[in-house]
């Protein structure tokens, strides 16, 4: 260890890392492929909430065309 002295001397700061002792490979990245998956799924599920709002709205729309134009034809007449 004496030997080494000498080159010790330069060395100014040390970065010390809080790993544990049994370091996964992969774990990172499949965390970060985890959340762009859940990204794409919430997207996915919004553009199907927006489809399925707008047939709502046209079946809506049509039923009221519907009901308009057959508004006369079930007036019941007492005489």
């Amino acid at each position: 260890m004496d030997a080494f002295k000498p080159f010790l001397g330069p060395i100014v700061r040390l970065d010390i890392t809080h790993k544990p002792t049994f370091h996964v490979a992969g774990v990172q990245h499949y965390k970060i492929e985890k959340v762009k998956k859940d990204l794409k799924t919430d997207v996915d599920l919004k553009r199907q909430a927006a489809e399925h709002e707008k047939i709502e709205e046209k079946e809506d729309e049509e039923e009221e065309k519907s009901h308009e134009e057959h508004k006369g034809e079930n007036l019941d007449t007492w005489a």
